[in-house]
Order: C-alpha cells, then sequence, then structure tokens
C-alpha cells in the first residue's frame, strides 16, 4: 500500500514536471511570437501555457496583451480582470494589469463613439484604481489626465445632441401644433361656407317667401287705420279749439274799436 502511495506521489510530481516545462515551452514560444508582432500567434500559445497552469499570471496578462494588441478590447479586459484575481499577484503585477486594463477601456472608447462615454469612465476608474498601488507613476496619471479629457468632451457632446434633440422635438411640435391650427381654421371656412352656400339655396328655392317677408316689412311700416283715425280727431279737435281762440279775439279787437270810437265822438 505505501509503495503504491509512493508510486503514485512520484507520478504526480513527475506530471507537475511535465505541465511546468509545457508551460514554460508555450510561454515562450508566446513571448517570442509577441515580440515578433505575431500577435494571433502569440494568443493561441498563451492559450495553451493556461491550458497546463490556469492560475498563472503571466499566461493571463501576455493573453490579455495579446489581445489588446489585435484589439480585441473586451476579450482583453476579461483576461486582465482574471489576472487580477489570482492569489499570488504582486502590487507590480497588480499595477500593470490595472494601467493595461484603463487602456484597453479607453482605446474602445476612442474606437466606439456609441459607447464612449461610458468606456471613458471604466478607464478612468481604472487608471485611479491603479494609482493606488502606485501613486507615483507618471505614465498612469497622464493617462487618467487623458481620460478625463475625452470623458468631459464626450459628455459635452452628448449634451449638445440631448440639446438638438429637444430643439428638434419642440420644432416638431410647433409644426404639429400649426398644421391642427390651419386644418382647424380651413374646417371653420368650409363649414361658413357651406352655410353661405344653404342659405343661397334656400333664397333661390323659396322665392314667394322673400316676397312675404318684404310684403310683411311694408306692412309693418303703414300706420294702423284706428289709430291715424285718432291721430286725424286730435288734430281736428285741436283745430277747432284755435279757430274759437282766433273768433274770440276777433270779436275782442271789435268791441274795443267801438268803445275807442264812441268816447272820442264829442256831442
Amino acid at each position: 500500500m505505501k509503495k503504491l502511495l509512493f508510486i503514485l506521489v512520484i507520478f504526480n510530481f513527475q506530471f507537475s514536471i511535465c505541465q511546468a516545462q509545457a508551460n514554460r515551452h508555450q510561454l515562450r514560444d508566446g513571448n517570442r511570437n509577441y515580440k515578433n508582432e505575431k500577435y494571433d500567434k502569440a494568443e493561441v500559445d498563451y492559450r495553451r501555457a493556461l491550458e497546463s497552469d490556469s492560475l498563472d499570471f503571466r499566461g493571463q496578462y501576455n493573453l490579455a496583451n495579446s489581445l489588446y494588441r489585435q484589439k480585441k478590447y473586451d476579450e482583453a479586459v476579461r483576461h486582465y480582470d482574471q489576472a487580477l484575481q489570482l492569489p499570488s499577484i504582486s502590487d507590480q503585477q497588480r499595477w500593470q494589469s490595472l494601467h493595461n486594463k484603463g487602456n484597453a477601456y479607453l482605446k474602445a472608447g476612442m474606437e466606439n463613439k456609441e459607447q464612449g462615454m461610458q468606456m471613458f469612465q471604466q478607464a478612468v476608474k481604472s487608471y485611479q484604481d491603479a494609482l493606488k498601488v502606485d501613486p507615483k507613476n507618471d505614465d498612469t496619471r497622464y493617462n487618467l489626465a487623458y481620460a478625463r479629457r475625452l470623458l468631459q468632451q464626450a459628455q459635452q457632446q452628448q449634451q449638445n445632441q440631448q440639446n438638438q434633440q429637444n430643439k428638434d422635438q419642440q420644432n416638431k411640435d410647433q409644426q404639429q401644433q400649426n398644421q391642427q391650427n390651419q386644418q382647424n381654421q380651413d374646417k371653420q371656412q368650409n363649414k361658413d361656407q357651406q352655410n353661405k352656400d344653404n342659405q343661397q339655396q334656400q333664397q333661390q328655392q323659396n322665392p314667394q317667401d322673400d316676397g312675404k317677408e318684404e310684403q310683411q316689412k311694408k306692412q309693418n311700416k303703414r300706420p294702423n287705420p284706428m289709430e291715424q283715425h285718432k291721430q286725424d280727431a286730435e288734430r281736428m279737435l285741436e283745430a277747432v279749439k284755435n279757430n274759437e281762440k282766433q273768433s274770440l279775439k276777433d270779436q275782442t279787437k271789435k268791441v274795443q274799436v267801438g268803445n275807442i270810437k264812441h268816447s272820442d265822438k264829442d256831442w
């Protein structure tokens, strides 16, 4: 039994040595291809190295770098994150992963304007996290300032687009309101014209009614016979009174004249 366990231990040890050798061999091939800018072949070598040792930081980090060089930024970010989760990672390795992760977000935002602002926000965060590990690193501070500037420009552009959309919508609403007002005005004019046409048509169809209406107006203008008779009687009575007054006045004059004559005669 002990002999069997010893054999198993030796076998596992030898297997681990073989895996380590294969890992180192694939990493060397990947580094050589990466140096020669054959990033697609380097990607294949690093993936094979990770098959031998998935916890090797060099495999994850170098694979992320080869993906970054091929502009596969989403995949690069994913492998940078996997490298950051490894338990044996050093501070230097953590800074490298965070710094390059920020670069991947920055490049993604520059090539994809629709997601630019979101990518720039992630880049700023990655650079800030990298500076927490190495606060004096000039490269990271420079990239952080650059990412912030791009983020500000993207935010301003988005605000301008929003303002333009709001303006376009207001103009569209105003045009719709003007069209509605014009339609209402046209409907009212059509209604008025229709009423006018109906009235003219009714007048043409009923000319006798118009004559009756005119005759009725003339009759309304004529005086009432009873009223006329009453007015005539009042005028006659007024004339009689005036005549009586004049007759009485004339008689009075005659009397006065006669008296004067009699009084002036000298008998």
